[in-house]
C-alpha cells in the first residue's frame, strides 16, 4: 500500500514584493505531501483564473520519509483584490488514485478576511 500524505495549504498576500502599482501577488504554499502527483488551480470568486502562476516544487527528506512542497504564486490586479474578491488555491492530490485520496483541498482568502491593506 502506497503512503499518501495530503498537503497543508497556506495562503499569503505579497504586498512588499511588488512595486507600487496595479498588481498584488498571492502565494499558495502546499507542503508536506506525498506522492508528488499534485495539480493546483486558482479561482477568483469561484471562477477559474486563466493566468499561469509561477510554480516551484521542492523535495525534502527526513530520515527515510520523503515529502514534497509546491509554491504557486499568482498575480492579480489590485482592483480585483480591493473589491473584496475571494481568491482560492485549490489542490487535487494523487488524483490518479481516485476518491478519497483524489479529493481536492483548498484555502480561500480575501482582503476582508485577511485584513490586509
Amino acid at each position: 500500500v502506497q503512503r499518501v500524505i495530503p498537503p497543508n495549504i497556506t495562503l499569503y498576500p505579497l504586498w512588499e514584493e511588488l512595486k507600487v502599482g496595479s498588481k498584488v501577488g498571492i502565494l499558495c504554499i502546499l507542503s508536506g505531501f506525498y506522492p508528488d502527483k499534485l495539480s493546483v488551480e486558482w479561482l477568483l470568486d469561484d471562477k477559474t483564473v486563466t493566468t499561469s502562476p509561477v510554480q516551484r516544487k521542492l523535495q525534502s527528506l527526513e530520515g527515510e520519509e520523503k515529502t514534497f512542497s509546491l509554491n504557486s504564486q499568482l498575480e492579480l490586479d489590485r482592483s480585483q483584490w480591493t473589491q473584496g474578491s475571494e481568491v482560492t488555491c485549490k489542490a487535487t492530490h494523487n488524483a490518479a488514485q481516485g476518491p478519497p485520496t483524489g479529493t481536492p483541498v483548498s484555502r480561500t482568502t480575501s482582503i476582508c478576511s485577511g485584513g490586509f491593506q
